[in-house]
């Protein structure tokens, strides 16, 4: 067991010479304005430089702009094509985008569609052979669109943004079948 001594204490040699020097040591000439023209020399260097904040908003902005596009780019698998059915050249039955059951589309909306779908019929059988593969590819992606939206509708119903999504894939649609039946001589074979 450790005691502490009470009595008189043994100091050590190197201690009791330490604490003969003087408390305050005056330097031997004034070093502030030194220090005080230094310093304003660095921040004379330092100003040169004109990279402000409206340089630093727009790089962060393109970093956080290409990362958006990237992560999209990374989690976005590729889907595969859904096939349209269009019958042959006689014929001009093609199948109109199917809206899943969470997708909210009215009965009157749908009864719009068909309406147009009927015009539209008509017209794409006149269509260019490569016009018509183009539409198909087209209505093929917006059934793709349709089936995820009405896919993540199912899990998340009250979300805006997702009906707003399928609003513009239907109008999409629409457009396309406008664009067929108002079309002029451009699209169309000519015989």
């Amino acid at each position: 067991m450790n005691t502490i001594p009470f009595g008189p204490r043994n100091e050590d040699p190197l201690l009791a010479k330490a604490a003969e020097l003087p408390k305050d040591v005056l330097p031997a000439r004034d070093l502030w304005p030194s220090i005080a023209a230094r310093l304003a020399g660095e921040k004379q260097a330092a100003q040169p430089r004109a990279f402000g904040w409206p340089a630093a908003l727009a790089a962060g902005f393109l970093v956080a702009s290409v990362s958006a596009l990237l992560t999209f780019g990374l989690m976005r698998a590729p889907d595969p094509v859904a096939p349209v059915a269009v019958a042959g050249p006689g014929e001009t039955a093609v199948m109109p985008v199917n809206y899943g059951p969470n997708s909210g589309i009215t009965a009157k909306e749908l009864v719009v569609r068909d309406e147009l779908l009927g015009q539209f019929r008509e017209k794409f059988g006149q269509l260019r052979p490569e016009t018509r593969e183009a539409i198909v590819k087209n209505l093929a992606v917006i059934q793709t669109a349709a089936n995820e939206i009405d896919a993540a509708l199912a899990k998340d119903p009250a979300s805006g943004m997702l009906k707003g999504f399928l609003a513009g894939t239907y109008k999409q649609e629409l457009q396309l079948y406008l664009t067929v039946v108002t079309a002029s001589d451009g699209l169309t074979r000519r015989t």
